[in-house]
Formats: structure tokens, sequence, C-alpha cells
């Protein structure tokens, strides 16, 4: 028995190409020209907002600029009376404390060498503190310009500069509340 031959199948008509509808509204190229303006604009703002970051201070929000990388206690924190409070800084930077007026010697802050114990010559080279100058970290204490916080309110004042450029310097300001 022969197989039967397949019946003959019709390819089917292609179906029509649509034409797109005009709407109305704007030709394309200015809708185009319109958005591409739009995102150099977002560009250009975005650019402009990452260079001023750097006046910011503690009650401005999380940024404290770019070279303030942290304050320690933060700023509204509980306290202790010898609690040990400072900033940390961005390489290349350094910093001094002023704590409700009273100015911190250099030789009392956290990592600074005895200049009794340096050559005068190192010490007119690298300074106090040669190793953590982006440390500025102040621990009150016997024989210290603060033995003690008082109880209430305290300001702490951070005027940092790039360094051996304190020419430059620029403050940030913040408080704590010891009990």
């Amino acid at each position: 028995m022969a197989d039967p031959a397949p019946p003959d199948v019709a390819e089917p008509e292609a179906a029509p190409v649509a034409e797109p509808v005009d709407i109305g509204g704007w030709p394309t190229w200015l809708r185009r020209s319109v958005i591409a303006v739009a995102l150099i604009g977002a560009f250009a703002v975005a650019a402009w907002a990452a260079t001023k970051t750097d006046d910011a201070s503690p009650g401005d929000g999380p940024g404290l600029g770019a070279a303030v990388i942290d304050l320690f206690p933060d700023d509204g924190a509980q306290a202790l009376r010898q609690t040990r409070i400072g900033a940390d800084l961005a390489p290349g930077y350094d910093g001094r404390l002023t704590i409700d007026g009273v100015a911190v010697p250099e030789e009392q802050m956290e990592g600074a060498r005895d200049p009794a114990d340096v050559d005068p010559e190192d010490l007119a080279e690298n300074g106090l503190r040669p190793n953590n100058r982006n440390r500025v970290y102040f621990q009150p204490g016997p024989g210290k310009v603060i033995e003690e916080f008082d109880s209430g309110l305290v300001t702490i004042e951070l005027s940092y500069f790039k360094e051996r450029q304190p020419d430059t310097a620029r403050t940030v300001r913040w408080q704590i509340r010891v009990d």
C-alpha cells in the first residue's frame, strides 16, 4: 500500500505591517533632546554636590566632609567624666582640640611623644605625633589641662587642616552630655 500524499498545506498570508499611529505631541528628535539635557543637568548637580561635602558639620547629616571621617563620641551622646574624645581624619590631615574653650596642648593628645625624650632635630622635622597626626584624641586625666569633664553639656571644637598647613584650618563643633 502506498503512502498517501500529504495534503497541500497553504502558507498563511503574512499579516500586514502596522504603521505607527501618530498620536501628536513632540517630534522624536525634540523628546530625545529634552531627555539628554535633563540627564546632563542631573550629572552636573551630582558633581557639584560632591564638591560641597567638605563644609559639612555633625548637625548637617551623615557626611562630615572629606577630611573628617568620624567624631567620638557622637554629637549629643552621653559620656562619662573621663571619656576619650576626638576625631579620625583622612590621611594627610592633622588637627587640634578645644574643649569648653580650653585648648588641648598637642603633647597631651593621644600618641604624643614626650618632647624631653626626643631629639630636637627629629622633633622639628616630625613633630610630637609623627605616626598618628590624623588621629586627634584626648582623654582627661591627672596632670592634664582637663582632669575630668564637668557635668552638663561639653562643647568640643576640632580645628583640622592639611599637615603642616594650620593656616588652612576648618572647624567642626559638637556637644556631648556628661553625667
